[in-house]
């Protein structure tokens, strides 16, 4: 198996080397929240756009990316519009597209509550952000440190602290270690006889630590999520199967990757619980947030759900494309709300949304 993940890895990188509105009920719940801000670190899933302004091939600054976005704008997000952090940001009462790249330079101190620190490409593991050079989860945790201290200096000290304190925390990340780093170019890096359940081990506890980092920094109220269903990413089918059927006809999902993904959530969700039991001596709220659920059921059930295509991708033949593949020369599908995936890897906004949905009662129960 990791010869063949290994393969898949090293195409997807090549790839990259070479150049819905919330709800009416869910409004009337934002109703009853007071959150002062929304911070947001992760991966391409929530990444505004910092990537546009660092030396990285991992970009998705042009069309057709965008086209559903505000202007028809390609902004850095690996999607056709909105992303699951600006879905997040919606519900929790930020006015829409207001989810902004911290990295940009017309940002704001005082004027931006929603700030996303993401970087596509990036990993709990140093190894995994280095391969495309972009942000660690490290690094990520330097600049909002960065962040906070340039609130204090128009703000006061106090009055950062209370931001902070009221604040919303979004963690989203950990799917390139395994993509690109256990099962990819980056295994060579990785201590001799590693095994999954192991490296898997060594993620959650980079994940606690930044956690903990978070916490050390005033977090409260802090919203986690595992990894996505990447055994279904549609590039992940059409280069993982031996069976050249399967790859271009069948396209049945990797049930393989699908149950190390599942592996990984249960030891979030059981970390987080553990966190969340061992935090009496401070007010700590901390969520799971579920991309897995949400996608396997769109997956079992995609006419519930008003999708058609779960297999490929919108962007050109939504087999292999995504980042600078996915470009003003690709085809594109004429209805994007009916397929899961935008391009290669990555869901449309309709499947952002429908995640954010499925996570109503675990964002409620850090903010009520």
């Amino acid at each position: 198996m990791s010869s063949k993940i290994k393969s898949v890895v090293s195409i997807v990188t090549l790839l990259f080397i070479l150049p819905n509105l919330i709800s009416q009920n869910q409004a009337q719940q934002v109703s009853n929240h007071s959150i002062a801000a929304f911070y947001v670190f992760g991966d391409s899933y929530v990444d505004p756009g910092n990537n546009d302004y660092i030396l990285t091939i991992a970009k998705s600054n042009n069309p057709p990316y965008g086209i559903d976005f505000l202007n028809q704008i390609a902004t850095g997000r690996f999607s056709n519009g909105k992303l699951i952090a600006d879905f997040f940001a919606s519900f929790l009462g930020f006015e829409n597209y207001s989810y902004v790249p911290y990295l940009a330079p017309n940002f704001t101190i005082q004027s931006q509550r929603a700030v996303g620190f993401a970087s596509a490409g990036s990993g709990f593991d140093n190894r995994t952000a280095a391969f495309l050079n972009v942000i660690s989860m490290s690094k990520q945790l330097e600049y909002f440190k960065e962040y906070k201290a340039r609130l204090a200096s128009t703000i006061g000290q106090e009055g950062a602290d209370n931001l902070t304190t009221n604040a919303v925390f979004f963690v989203n990340c950990a799917v390139n270690d395994f993509i690109i780093t256990f099962y990819g170019a980056g295994r060579a890096l990785l201590p001799a006889g590693t095994t999954i359940g192991q490296y898997e081990d060594f993620v959650l506890q980079l994940l606690q630590e930044f956690i903990q980092g978070l916490v050390g920094l005033g977090a409260r109220r802090i919203a986690v999520s595992g990894v996505p269903l990447f055994g279904c990413w549609p590039i992940v089918i059409t280069l993982y199967s031996s069976d050249p059927t399967n790859a271009l006809v069948t396209r049945a999902c990797n049930d393989t990757l699908n149950a190390v993904g599942n592996n990984y959530n249960m030891k979030v969700q059981a970390a987080l619980r553990t966190l969340q039991n061992s935090s009496a001596n401070i007010v700590l709220k901390v969520a799971y947030f579920d991309t897995y659920t949400p996608m396997l059921n769109i997956q079992r059930n995609p006419a519930v759900f008003g999708i058609d295509v779960t297999n490929k991708g919108c962007c050109g033949t939504g087999l292999l494309e995504f980042g600078p593949f996915c470009n003003s020369l690709s085809a594109l599908c004429a209805n994007r709300s009916e397929y899961e995936f935008f391009d290669s890897a990555h869901p449309t906004q309709t499947t952002a949304s429908i995640i954010v949905d499925a996570n109503v009662a675990a964002i409620n129960s850090i903010t009520s």
